[in-house]
């Protein structure tokens, strides 16, 4: 059942109840409005016989009739004889006009209902003393009654109900026709909604937006359409964080399946060869063992990378918080200088120190990885490696250069090493090729930028720019 048809339905129905209420109350004043009309007729009619003129005139044709049925030439000018009427003199019948219903005689005065032969009359009885020798306390008494009949209030009232059931009926018929149209009219709006989420429905383009602002469109229909807009942008949120959840799970498989094939069958030959050849010399043997170590690092170095860059693939900006760029920087230099056992890591940090909106796993990730990779593809001993860090501020971004004096990256490669899995054609060590990739996901993350050129010192510079959100006091 659609809205329009129940609005018009209640309408009806409620329409229905207030002619039928209407009705009644209208048919019971009509009704009562009826009888005080006929009340007064015969009030007025007994006052006109009543009358002292009238009476005494009427009183004086004694001489000529008794008992008589007055002709309308001798009484017209004294009554309405349209309503019938009869007057008695001491109980006896003096005159009557047409029409007077066979009752009989009543000595109530009053109004009275009577029926005859079927037929209702509404009576009016009044009784009077006329002095006729008042000396010697003798009087006549008169008796009025006049009546109509009630069959005049039947007949109003039954043609009343049916002319006003026809225009009730009527009525309730337009106004459900009145209620359809405007129905139609109110409900545009919702029917444009409707076709709209329809369309995104069909498309399953979830980057359409309902047009909020339309001509005679509800508020209430606006307040629904920014809230469907709402839903339908969490909706593509939620479609977009999926689709890179899959997007990044079969590039987790595709890609180690790729880069765990070559160390996994180095170690398998490796390990048959051992097997096949016991008594061999203990260097070759201890080669051997060293490859094997060298290649399950190397996997586990890969699966780690694999891993880190999955996560920043799936990272929010729930996560971002203040950081601390001096004191991280600090924690991790400190930290990578232990582990690998020599080098020399300078800092330089412009005044006064920056703090930057971030996912702070991420820049550990970043910075690790930009470590690291200077020690990786260094062509000279950790002891004489140097690596500088100097960060800058300028109103609207932190600079982070990272400098080594080590051999460098070709021109024409620097942009292709910032890719997964591509390294440059000057390393000659086993890494997996995915630190850079990790640093350029990160930067990518945090709204930066990332590009490498010739460094002072000989080797490579690695120049990172982040946006700033504040300044320390």
């Amino acid at each position: 059942m659609s809205f329009r048809f129940l609005i018009t339905l209640l309408v009806s129905f409620v329409g229905t109840l207030i002619v039928i209420f209407s009705g009644a109350v209208i048919n019971q004043l009509t009704e009562e409005d009826l009888r005080k009309q006929i009340d007064a007729r015969l009030s007025w009619q007994v006052q006109a016989v009543s009358s002292e003129g009238s009476l005494s005139t009427i009183l004086k044709l004694r001489r000529f009739v008794q008992r008589t049925d007055m002709s309308n030439a001798s009484v017209d000018n004294l009554f309405d004889v349209q309503i019938p009427t009869r007057i008695f003199l001491n109980n006896d019948l003096f005159l009557y006009t047409d029409g007077f219903p066979e009752i009989l005689t009543t000595s109530s005065n009053g109004y009275s209902n009577v029926t005859v032969d079927g037929k209702e009359w509404r009576v009016l009885t009044k009784t009077l003393q006329i002095p006729v020798a008042p000396r010697a306390g003798k009087f006549d008494q008169i008796g009025i009654q006049v009546a109509v009949s009630r069959d005049f209030i039947s007949t109003t009232m039954q043609d009343f109900r049916k002319t006003f059931i026809s225009v009730g009926i009527i009525a309730i018929l337009l106004s459900a026709l009145i209620t359809w149209i405007l129905c139609g009219v109110l409900l545009k709006p919702l029917k444009r909604l409707q076709n709209y989420a329809e369309n995104i429905n069909d498309s399953s383009d979830l980057s359409i937006r309902i047009p909020v602002e339309h001509l005679y469109s509800l508020s209430e229909v606006k307040v629904l359409s920014q809230s469907l807009n709402s839903m339908i942008s969490r909706l593509g949120v939620s479609s977009n964080q999926t689709e890179r959840a899959l997007e990044t799970s079969r590039g987790f498989a595709s890609n180690l399946a790729h880069e765990l094939r070559t160390p996994l069958t180095s170690m398998k030959m490796n390990l048959e060869l051992l097997e096949r050849h016991l008594e061999m010399p203990a260097d070759e043997r201890r080669n051997i063992l060293e490859d094997v170590i060298n290649q399950q690092e190397r996997l586990f170095s890969t699966l780690e990378s694999l891993r880190l860059l999955a996560r920043g693939d799936l990272s929010e900006e729930t996560i971002f918080e203040e950081v601390d760029l001096t004191s991280l920087l600090k924690e991790l230099t400190a930290r990578q200088m232990r582990s690998q056992g020599g080098g020399h890591i300078n800092l330089q940090f412009s005044d006064p120190p920056p703090l930057v909106n971030a996912w702070r796993e991420g820049l550990t990730v970043m910075f690790n990885n930009l470590i690291e990779n200077a020690y990786v593809h260094s062509n000279i001993s950790k002891e004489n490696l140097e690596i500088d860090i100097t960060v800058s501020i300028d109103s609207e971004s932190l600079y982070i250069n990272v400098d080594d004096n080590g051999m460098g990256v070709e021109e024409h490669e620097r942009n292709l090493v910032l890719e997964r899995f591509q390294r440059g054609s000057n390393s000659h060590s086993l890494g997996s090729g995915l630190g850079l990739s990790l640093v350029t996901q990160q930067v990518e993350i945090h709204s930066g930028t990332v590009k490498i050129v010739e460094s002072p010192k000989g080797g490579a510079r690695v120049t990172i720019a982040l946006p700033v959100i504040t300044e320390r006091d």
